[in-house]
């Protein structure tokens, strides 16, 4: 069986990382392939995100699934991606980048299925604590 206590915070650790991240909910939301109101939803805790959304979310974000699921690795993750929000900027400011290496740098993580089933045997393993 899986523990379900963290899907509530799910939503909430979403607005936190979309927040950081300087996203506007539409923005977002279109970004992860829903409407505006269905991303409002999930912030608010109102219906369940799917594990599909889950995955999308974190690539967009550029954290890795446990953050979205854990409110302690949500609340960490915050001010390390800004200080190196600000460290790029600094760096962008004072040094051009060749075209490629920014594209490189914008190219988000995907998760393979393999770290999916991690992720499942972790939300396993976390019911019995």
């Amino acid at each position: 069986m899986y523990d379900e206590s963290c899907l509530p915070r799910i939503g909430s650790n979403i607005k936190i990382l979309r927040s950081t991240c300087l996203f506007k909910q539409q923005q977002f939301a279109e970004r992860i392939g829903i409407s505006q109101t269905h991303l409002s939803n999930i912030e608010h805790n109102n219906v369940q995100v799917s594990l599909k959304l889950l995955v999308r979310s974190a690539n967009v974000l550029g954290c890795t699934l446990e953050t979205l699921l854990d409110r302690k690795a949500a609340a960490e993750w915050a001010p390390e991606h800004d200080a190196e929000a600000d460290e790029q900027a600094a760096g962008a400011k004072s040094e051009r980048v060749p075209e490629t290496a920014a594209a490189e740098t914008d190219e988000q993580e995907q998760y393979s299925l393999e770290e999916v089933r991690l992720l499942l045997k972790l939300l396993q393993l976390s019911k019995g604590r």
